[in-house]
């Protein structure tokens, strides 16, 4: 990213990743777990089941941690 010459770059105001993006985020990582493991299933492909498995998993870690506020 290119500075106007004069500019004071410090001051600038760093954009942050809001509640609502982070949600819909989580949520359609649930989402795609889940078709992971129905693939999974109707194809009978183990490594694809397991990824849904790990996906879900993280998922409920993330919400855990945040509704109880552990970090």
């Amino acid at each position: 990213m290119r500075y106007k010459e004069g500019q004071d770059i410090n001051n600038l105001q760093q954009e942050t990743l809001t509640d609502g993006v982070s949600d819909i985020t989580v949520a359609y990582s649930l989402l795609l777990g889940f078709i992971f493991i129905a693939m999974g299933r109707f194809g009978k492909q183990t490594w694809l089941i397991f990824w849904g498995v790990a996906t879900i998993l993280a998922v409920v870690t993330y919400m855990v941690i945040r509704w109880y506020d552990l970090f």
